[in-house]
């Protein structure tokens, strides 16, 4: 990838191929994962100013991070100015993140409700002003995910783009489908070039890319400065070692290992992110100081049965693993399903 370190004020990003930010997926289990697996940069999970506000003991548990997390955002969203100064301000203060993001792109019904999220881009006068008041309150930079519209009635990528500059943001994501979509259809990168001619800030591009081709197409068609990878991810921290490597030479075959190599890595890197997630629930209950419902370990379980499916993707009886998940209830017996599941995709190699 024939990509240059992203700067924008204090924070550098030397290579500009990142993890996006996705509610439920990118925990500081995920996110350590892919930042070993070669990802530039991570950000926090989708966050609630309101929640912030209100001092929420599960909002401020999606702020955990680990002290190898860096460079890392502090992934924001709310409608009202205010209380998006105050999560901003509570963000920098943590000490954590090396910048700050608002988000305007989230288009999950419960966040576009309350007119936030992917909701302010039908309203740019109030994203503007809470750009401008966060840009003016903190003194961490401060970057905007958002997408090229709402819909097809609000759709004025370059609106969007000039807005999210002049109200004094850093830096801006922008995945490249209308909000009414969510991760439907193709991608419109050819939006993202017009946004990258029209901005003097730095963009990132999101939307469709699952590899290393995606990624080398996105930058050739739009000439955006950096790639943010989310669901191409899930399962796959490994897309961000494969984007920094390059194509393959002829004849490279050391760098291609056999499936069954393929096989364990996989088993073990599932292993590693339950034993890290288990580890991430142990750190919020103790913080809680009261009983909760699951014990780290069960409550590791549960939220493993999101990134499962990812993880073993193509492999042949997979549906049996898939289908005794709910029952699994710790580390052990998710594993003895995954080896029962990798010994046979082994055997019929």
């Amino acid at each position: 990838m024939n990509l240059k370190p992203l700067q924008f004020g204090n924070v550098t990003i030397e290579f500009p191929v990142v993890l996006a930010p996705m509610a439920g997926y990118t925990d500081a289990a995920m996110r350590t994962l892919c930042l070993e697996h070669g990802a530039g940069a991570v950000y926090t999970e989708l966050t609630s100013a309101e929640g912030i506000r209100r001092d929420s003991e599960n909002t401020f548990a999606v702020l955990n991070t680990s002290a190898s997390e860096h460079p890392i955002a502090g992934h924001i969203f709310g409608r009202d100015p205010e209380a998006m100064v105050e999560a901003a301000k509570y963000v920098e203060q943590t000490g954590q993140f090396d910048w700050i993001d608002l988000n305007c792109g989230c288009p999950v019904k419960k966040v576009v409700s309350r007119g936030a999220g992917a909701a302010l881009l039908k309203d740019l006068p109030t994203l503007g002003k809470i750009i401008s008041k966060v840009r003016n309150a903190v003194s961490l930079p401060v970057s905007v995910k958002t997408r090229i519209g709402f819909n097809n009635d609000f759709s004025d990528h370059l609106e969007i783009a000039r807005v999210v500059e002049e109200s004094g943001a850093d830096m801006i994501a922008v995945h490249a489908r209308l909000a009414k979509n969510f991760h439907g259809g193709d991608p419109d990168w050819e939006k993202l070039g017009e946004m990258k001619q029209a901005l003097k800030i730095p963009i990132l591009g999101n939307g469709g890319v699952q590899c290393l081709e995606d990624a080398e197409r996105m930058v050739e068609v739009s000439g955006v400065d950096g790639v943010m990878i989310g669901r191409g991810a899930i399962g796959n921290p490994w897309v961000f070692d494969s984007i920094r490597r390059g194509p393959l030479e002829a004849g490279d075959t050391q760098a291609v290992p056999p499936a069954s190599s393929r096989l364990q890595e996989k088993r073990d890197l599932m292993a590693e992110h339950l034993k890290r997630l288990v580890e991430l629930n142990e750190s919020k209950q103790q913080v809680a100081g009261f009983p909760k419902k699951y014990t780290p370990e069960e409550a590791a379980c549960i939220q493993f049965r999101t990134h499962i499916p990812y993880y073993v993707k193509g492999l042949f009886d997979k549906k049996r693993l898939l289908m005794k998940l709910a029952t699994l209830m710790s580390v052990n017996s998710i594993l003895e399903e995954v080896d029962l599941l990798v010994e046979k995709n082994m055997r019929d190699e």
